[in-house]
């Protein structure tokens, strides 16, 4: 047994940029930047983190705008609870849900606007039209539009972080923070904090929904653990959103002791993620499938466990130091397919006692 670490490219891949450290001759001169990410669920924000607060770190006198799509309204305070941001600017792009007449109404609004623009992409359709906006200076995996190129090995299977963060790397930034961890605004803390008192820990908290129905560990294979979680001294919190209500009640009548389901006595625990990190934070372990709420876990410091089987934990395995990734690695795996013809072996060969294995391993330490 071992704790996760995230595969990251090799220092040699920067040593020419840390030598030269970029950033540092900038000064002052860079007031507004513009953050490009695609990606915009619970999970996304959370692992992107690090990249913000890398570039606050580079030019603290700046302001930082996230420049994409998340979901709203349920993903809201999570963006505001991210100190490292100023500012959320829809994108707009043509050929998706917006038309070209939307977007040259967008790129005339922003067009010179930026210092600095940072394009966490590298597709070609994506990178042109951000590069379209014509700011001062273009960062991008991209070498076809980035004013500083570097070479990595494009096939070289690494963390979805760890290519966030090779544009910092190329500026020149050398230590970095890989740590999603982030103060919570205490208003969402107490709340958690007034609810558990209700109970006797310690507590664990099981995360049995996922944005995706293939993502999920078996329900009754979740109530097992819950069951050996209690006869270990725990109280097990079942943690979701609304609409995972029923599988929440499904996990908890399948078990033989009676679970806590917060968002069934506050509504507030299944409406606004945020909550649940002052659920997180109170708890002694987190186990989830490869799911937003994992990630989001991470945002509290407690260590977590994620179960994994058509996803990749090497892409997106969960950020922080003391956790563990449980991962078949079928011939099959991973696979990323909505329908599987062999009945999910990548998650139906997990079994409970795994969990409590990986489980002791954390809690001894």
């Amino acid at each position: 047994m071992e704790f996760y670490k995230v595969k990251d490219y090799s220092r040699v891949s920067f040593k020419r940029a840390y030598r030269k450290k970029i950033y540092l001759r900038f000064g002052d001169r860079i007031k507004s930047i513009a953050i490009y990410k695609s990606g915009g669920g619970l999970g996304d924000l959370v692992q992107s983190i690090p990249l913000f607060r890398s570039f606050r770190q580079m030019f603290p006198q700046a302001k930082i705008f996230y420049l994409g799509l998340y979901q709203r309204p349920r993903c809201d305070t999570l963006f505001k609870s991210i100190p490292y941001i100023n500012e959320y600017i829809e994108y707009v792009r043509p050929g998706r849900e917006r038309n070209f007449g939307q977007y040259y109404c967008f790129l005339k609004k922003y067009f010179r606007k930026f210092d600095l623009i940072v394009d966490t992409q590298s597709k070609f359709g994506s990178s042109f039209y951000i590069w379209l906006l014509n700011p001062r200076y273009f960062l991008s995996r991209n070498p076809l539009f980035s004013n500083w190129e570097f070479i990595l090995n494009p096939k070289k299977k690494v963390h979805i972080a760890a290519k966030m963060l090779s544009l910092v790397r190329v500026l020149g930034l050398e230590e970095i923070n890989l740590s999603p961890v982030t103060d919570i605004p205490q208003n969402y803390l107490s709340l958690a904090q007034d609810y558990l008192k209700r109970f006797s820990g310690p507590f664990i908290c099981i995360l049995a929904g996922a944005g995706h129905p293939y993502k999920m560990w078996l329900k009754e294979k979740f109530a097992a653990l819950g069951d050996k979680f209690y006869s270990m001294g725990y109280k097990v919190i079942l943690v979701g959103a609304q609409p995972e209500r029923e599988l929440l009640l499904e996990v908890a009548r399948q078990m033989k002791n009676k679970p806590i389901i917060p968002l069934i006595d506050e509504p507030k625990f299944g409406e606004d993620p945020i909550y649940s990190v002052g659920l997180f934070k109170f708890s002694a372990l987190i186990i989830g499938n490869d799911c937003g709420g994992l990630h989001l876990a991470t945002m509290s410091g407690c260590p977590v466990i994620g179960i994994y089987g058509p996803t990749n934990p090497i892409k997106s395995g969960p950020l922080g130091d003391r956790n563990v990734v449980i991962y078949k690695g079928l011939d099959c795996s991973p696979c990323q397919l909505r329908d599987c013809k062999i009945q999910r072996r990548c998650l139906e060969e997990v079994n409970p006692d795994e969990i409590i294995e990986a489980a002791e391993f954390i809690l001894r330490r």
